[in-house]
């Protein structure tokens, strides 16, 4: 991601939602073009170290999602171990 994002390419993928302060998931969430943007401090953004901060190019917005939750990357699903 972050070498795409430094060669001004966008790339895909995928991670399920949760809300932290609502405790509501909301299922699979599909980002078609992204790139990654600079992560927020920690001071200000609370658990900012287990956030992927990025830009949505579709929808055109700042997002972010819990890191742990990322599922696919370009098509290929990704394996924590």
């Amino acid at each position: 991601m972050r070498t795409l994002s430094a060669e001004g390419k966008t790339f895909s993928f995928a991670h399920a939602t949760y809300n932290r302060e609502t405790c509501e998931a909301n299922g699979l969430r599909k980002v078609d073009n992204a790139y990654l943007r600079p992560a927020a401090r920690k001071e200000v953004v609370d658990n900012a170290d287990f956030k992927l901060f990025y830009y949505d190019m579709d929808i055109r917005e700042n997002r972010n999602c819990w890191q742990i939750l990322l599922m696919y990357f370009n098509g290929k699903k990704i394996n924590v171990s």
